[in-house]
């Protein structure tokens, strides 16, 4: 017969086994992802002037990567699509600046992306097999390039990169 004190203990041991589990599955899931990170916009409003830097540090310059970008838009978003000025600075100072176009919702008008409710998450894909050229600190800046001074309807917008 099992003691109280040896019950509990027990009962100790697998609540801390099952927690460490689900961290463990948890933080798991994900393992492609190198870089991860989006920017909140108040009041779902993303101003023409608002930047979002994102500072990337690349040690590995032969694993090659694939590059999304992350969009969080409302229900209320009057647009099916959404394009984007890319700014990457590499280490060294030199610069590239592309244009990007994102589809959010298809021709029917039905949403693309995750979610119910108010709000899709999107993470669309731009391009694989990216290998960066050197060792060091990447700059992307994102900014909305669909000509209005408030874009109305993306609360959120950042960029993933997953190695291969």
């Amino acid at each position: 017969m099992i003691n109280q004190k040896t019950l509990q203990i027990i009962r100790i041991a697998a609540a801390i086994l099952i927690i460490m589990s689900l961290i463990w599955i948890l933080t798991g899931c994900d393992k492609e992802k190198f870089f991860d990170e989006s920017v909140n916009l108040d009041s779902d409003q993303w101003p023409s002037d608002k930047e979002m830097v994102f500072k990337v540090n690349i040690d590995d310059t032969t694993a090659p990567y694939r590059f999304f970008i992350n969009v969080r838009n409302s229900t209320s978003y009057r647009y099916s699509n959404m394009y984007f000025f890319l700014t990457t600075e590499l280490p060294g100072g030199s610069m590239s600046r592309d244009t990007i176009e994102c589809v959010l919702a298809a021709k029917n008008g039905k949403w693309l992306g995750k979610g119910t409710g108010k709000y899709r998450d999107n993470r669309i894909f731009i391009r694989e097999n990216i290998i960066f050229p050197r060792q060091g600190s990447y700059t992307f800046r994102l900014n909305q390039a669909m000509r209005e001074k408030n874009l109305e309807g993306i609360s959120e917008a950042g960029i993933r990169l997953e190695k291969q």
